[in-house]
Formats: C-alpha cells, structure tokens, sequence
C-alpha cells in the first residue's frame, strides 16, 4: 500500500504508517500539476489545509481509497466528488482540544497582564511598570459561548483561577453545565455580565458575527474579548470601533477573518490593547502529534477493510438497499433541521418511532440524518452512522429508536419525539409516491406540509382576521405567500400555521407579525 503525506504532520505519524509496512512518500513541495500527475499512484494521502482536493485532483485519484485529514476543518477537500469514487474521508476532530482551551487561558492572561506589551516595550529598552498594570481573573465573570469540548475545558481552567463562568449554549442540557460548575444563561445574559467573553463555537449561518456592533453595545463598560475558534464568529471591523470608543479594553484573537490577517486591518494599530496571534490554538507538539497518530491509525484501518473512528462520508448500506431508503434519509434530515429551527428548550432525549413500511427496512442511516439535521448547525463535524451516537452522548441526550408495522393514516411514518427541560415536541412525517416529502404533524396538530424552501410556523389562537392581518403584512412588506397549512384542534383554541414563502422575512417584518392580537410565535424555518 503507497500512502503520500502531502502536508508536514509529526514524524509520530509517519512512524505509524512506516511500522504497518506501507510505503511513504513524504512531499510537501507538490505543485498543482505535479499533484495532478501524482495522486493517481497512491491508495491513501495524508494532509492538512494546504494540498487542494477538489473534483479534478480527485478525477486523476484512480487507486485513491482514503483521504486522512489531520485535524478537523476539511475546507479542501471535495468531500461530494470523493465519496462519488467511493473514497473515504476521515478528519480527526478533538485531538488539539486542551492546545485550543490553554492558548485561550494564555492570551486571557496576557491579556490581562499586558504581557506581550509590557514584552515589547522592555525589549525596546522602557522600563514602565505603571502603564502595564493589569487587572486579576480572580473573582471576574468569564461568559463562554459554547460550551463543547474546547468551551468545557476552559471552564475548567478558568473556575481554577476563582472566576464565575457562565455560558450559553442552547444545545446543551442543564446536567453537563452542573457538572462544569457554570451556570447556563441566555446569549444576552452573557452579554451585559461578563467580563470576560470568550467563543467556542464552529462557524455557521447562526454564528457568523455572532458579536458585532449591536452586540458589543449591550456590553458592559470594559468587557474583554477572545476568540479562539472561527475568524468570522467577529466582527472585527466593529470590534475595532467598540475597542476605539472605550466600551472594550482589550481584545486577544488568535483566529482572523481572513488568513493571513491583512497588514492595514485596524486592529493592527491598536497595538496596546489588541494581542493577536497567526492561528495557533491547535499548534502545540502534542496536538501535532496527536492528529498525526490519529489520521495515521485511521487510515491504515480504512486500507485494511475496516471503518474509521471519525469518518466525513462513510456508506452505511449496500446501494440497493441505501436507493430504497434515500427519500426517508431525505425526510429525516429536514425533521431534524426544521427542529433544529423551530423548537426551543434544552435537548434531553429524542425518541424517534419507525411505522409501517419503513420499520420494515434498516433505518440506522435514516436515525443518523436525523441526527445530522439536528446537531449539524452547532458542529464542525459531519455526525454520520460511526459518531451519531458518540455527539448525541457526549451533549447528553439520549436517542431511543423503535419500530412498529403497524398503520394508522399513513403506510409509512416517522414521529420525532424531543423531549427538553420545558416539555416535549413533537414533529412527523412521511413519504408520499416515494419521493413526496411531507411533514405531516406538529405537536399534535395535523398538517401536511411540504419540507422546502423557506417556511413561517406560527402559534396563535384560532379567530377569525388573525390570517388575513398575516397575509396583508407579507404582502406590504414584498413576501409572497406560495404556500399555507393550518392545523387545529377546536374552532376558536389554538392553531399551528405552515406557511411557505419566497423570500425571507426581515427583522422588522417578524416583528409586525408577532404584534398581532393572537399570534403566541413565528418562526423562520429554511429547508
């Protein structure tokens, strides 16, 4: 077996591959063409970020069986076109968790000490003691957003210096935050009390300048900022005018907007308050190391016929069977992403049932696109057959499957259960014809809506006006109405509204519409 390791990893890696007999070709200076002409005569490739995977390297990949990416993002490579090849690829997500936690703990202490300044200027022969004097981490409110493996272990590392950590992640259960020691909060909580606000969350349409200038408003005066995961979750430009108007004192990032951090960025002139780092949170011995180790053991267990632990697109059936199943695969993914956008509450158990003809049929794959719908907007990991479980376990929640022929109104169903600290949800669906989606349920409330598009879901009391006053604030406001499903109980109780339409909603629009006498909720839900 020939492996080409096309981007420096630990020599720990290369060791591995090395002792189970597999031929190594170590070539981190492969231009475009070269790799082109190259790729074809290897069974697996080890890499990071560097070495472009896309459709027309993966083309000339005709041995190719594995893609091993040392460490987790995979921005790269081509994920759609290699599993069209039948190559697996795999990532190693986790292995630099404590670097990522220690340089946050790092730049908060030098950030708070003044350290890289009070360096700077010693160096340059000034000897000034007063104008670096720095504040302690003993008794401050440190707010965490998200609280993951990484999120997790700077708790810990921060409850060790006597600081009050909260933290707001609504994708984790009350029991991990107790046993973190950190009360959970609500996003504006961390906003108006910490002192310290610090993110771990991957990047996503939620996340994306998830601080900027309307948040750093609601901060208290003298608030400091990290961040250590992704570039975008800041909105730097702001972050530099927050920083110049006084509301924050001080701010330490260690990722950018856009890598390299360009020369002219205005936090770069804000040297005496602003440390800043060249994206080193997973760079440490050890984490190299261990994404090494890791990619190197999971790919050779790939080329002699076994799964990986952490794989990105690893088939679950045999085609045939997996054909028969896709439109339910299908259908429960957009169960599981409209929950992930219309439920609120923290997630404790889903109960997932099976009936009819698809209880018949091998549902895991249909389980982990649930799944996948679910938790894929709080993950930087693709959650699939192998780690479904494993994600669902390590946020506490714990997923019950079962199966049942028999039929009420439907010859097939799927009825997600999501059982939180406020209540329980429910959602259904089925497939019509084989390839007709259809959620068909809401809390008890009869619908039959189809899971596309752009969606409204609406809670309010069933009187009369109350769509009417709906339709004519969409219709003044530009939004088309394509689509409308109501489900109720009794006349005059209350009524669940689908409702599909052309193009989204703005603030100011929800706004108009949850001011209507009547109307308990709206939400956006975009499938």
């Amino acid at each position: 077996m020939k492996v080409l390791v096309s981007d420096n990893i630990s020599e720990a890696g290369i060791d591995i591959l090395k002792d189970n007999e597999i031929d190594v070709t170590f070539d981190t200076e492969l231009s475009y063409e070269e790799l082109l002409e190259e790729i074809g005569k290897y069974d697996g490739i080890i890499l990071r970020s560097m070495t472009p995977l896309n459709e027309e390297v993966l083309s000339q990949a005709d041995n190719l069986k594995v893609i091993a990416r040392a460490g987790s993002g995979y921005d790269n490579i081509d994920v759609d076109a290699a599993s069209k090849q039948g190559i697996v690829v795999l990532n190693t997500p986790g292995q630099n968790t404590i670097s990522a936690a220690e340089q946050t703990m790092a730049l908060m202490l030098g950030l708070s000490r003044n350290v890289p300044q009070a360096n700077d200027a010693l160096h340059k022969g000034v000897w000034d003691r007063n104008k670096y004097m720095g504040v302690e981490l003993n008794g401050k409110t440190l707010g965490i957003i998200g609280l993951g493996r990484v999120g997790g272990n700077v708790a810990t590392r921060a409850k060790a210096f006597n600081m009050e950590v909260i933290a707001n992640d609504p994708y984790i259960p009350t029991e991990r935050g107790k046993k973190l020691g950190v009360e959970l909060v609500s996003f504006k909580e961390i906003l108006q009390r910490s002192d310290y606000i610090t993110i771990h969350t991957p990047l996503t349409d939620e996340t994306y300048h998830i601080l900027g200038k309307k948040e750093f408003a609601q901060m208290q005066d003298g608030v400091r900022i990290l961040n250590v995961a992704r570039g975008k979750n800041v909105d730097t430009h702001a972050l530099a005018e927050a920083i110049k108007e006084g509301k924050v004192v001080g701010a330490a990032l260690d990722v950018h907007e856009e890598e390299p951090l360009d020369v002219e960025h205005p936090l770069l002139g804000l040297e005496d308050k602003v440390i800043v780092s060249p994206h080193l949170g997973g760079t440490t011995v050890e984490a190299m190391d261990n994404v090494a180790i890791d990619a190197a053991k999971q790919a050779i267990s790939v080329l002699e016929g076994g799964l990986p632990r952490t794989p990105l697109n690893v088939p679950t059936l045999q085609p045939e069977a997996m054909e028969q199943i896709k439109p339910h695969v299908m259908l429960a993914e957009k169960l599981g992403s409209f929950y992930a956008q219309w439920g609120e509450g923290r997630i404790k158990e889903l109960k997932i049932t099976y009936n009819g003809d698809i209880a018949k049929q091998e549902v895991s794959p249909v389980t982990t696109a649930l799944l996948k719908g679910l938790l894929n907007p709080i993950l930087d990991v693709a959650v699939n057959l192998v780690n479904a479980s494993l994600i669902a376990e390590e946020r506490g929640i714990n997923v019950t499957e079962s199966k049942s022929s028999s039929i009420d109104k439907y010859s097939n169903l799927i009825t997600l259960e999501v059982v939180t600290e406020e209540g329980t949800n429910k959602l259904a669906g089925t497939v019509f014809n084989e390839s007709d989606l259809r959620i068909v349920n809401i809390n008890d409330y009869h619908v039959d809506a189809v899971p596309e598009g752009k969606l409204l879901v609406s809670t309010h009391t069933d009187k009369p006006g109350i769509l009417g006053n709906f339709g004519t604030i969409l219709g003044e406001d530009g939004v088309n109405i394509a689509n409308m499903q109501l489900g109720r109980h009794d006349i005059g109780g209350m009524a669940v509204m689908v409702m599909s339409i052309d193009s989204e909603i703005t603030d100011q629009t929800k706004e108009k519409l949850l001011n209507i006498n009547g109307i308990s909720e709206v939400k956006e839900v975009n499938l």
